[in-house]
């Protein structure tokens, strides 16, 4: 399946990589569909694109591989709601914010995306507010990410072969 984008380009993409919201997600309620984009220089950053419009594409992390002190409860009534048999079935991501001054970027901890990757179904859930922020500062935390790994320039976007 072609799947077009307006930052990105075309990506070709197998059915089986499609995530289901749905009752969507905040904001694009209507919008269904997505996949995960690994986008060149932008890694640690993905992209939770919109196979139905081109035009919206989230800049997510997998925020375990970048703070090592998170934590969230999901209640089983959710993990139902997603077809979940085991917790290694979940894929855990949080929405980036990134302003024109990067050093202001923060991610939402309070509302993860909660990702059955096994069946491809997800939604966005929120955890108490009292103990996750909203706004989390993660500039820092993601140069931290870039030089354990080696990358140079985290500033470029450019598609994967």
């Amino acid at each position: 399946m072609l799947i077009d984008t307006d930052r990105f380009g075309t990506f070709d993409t197998k059915d089986s990589k499609l995530i289901e919201f749905p009752q969507g997600l905040p904001g694009f309620e209507e919008l269904h569909h997505f996949i995960i984009l690994e986008v060149g220089q932008t890694k640690p950053i993905y992209w939770l694109q919109s196979t139905e419009n081109q035009y919206v594409a989230l800049p997510v992390i997998l925020t375990f591989e970048i703070l090592d002190d998170y934590y969230i409860d999901i209640r089983d009534n959710e993990l139902e709601e997603l077809n979940v048999q085991s917790q290694n079935d979940l894929l855990i991501m949080n929405v980036v914010v990134i302003p024109e001054q990067m050093e202001k970027m923060t991610v939402n901890l309070a509302a993860p995306i909660v990702i059955n990757a096994v069946r491809g179904i997800g939604k966005q859930i929120i955890v108490d507010a009292k103990t996750m922020p909203v706004r989390e500062p993660i500039y820092e935390a993601i140069l931290n990410k870039i030089s354990k790994e080696g990358q140079n320039d985290a500033g470029a976007v450019e598609k994967n072969g």
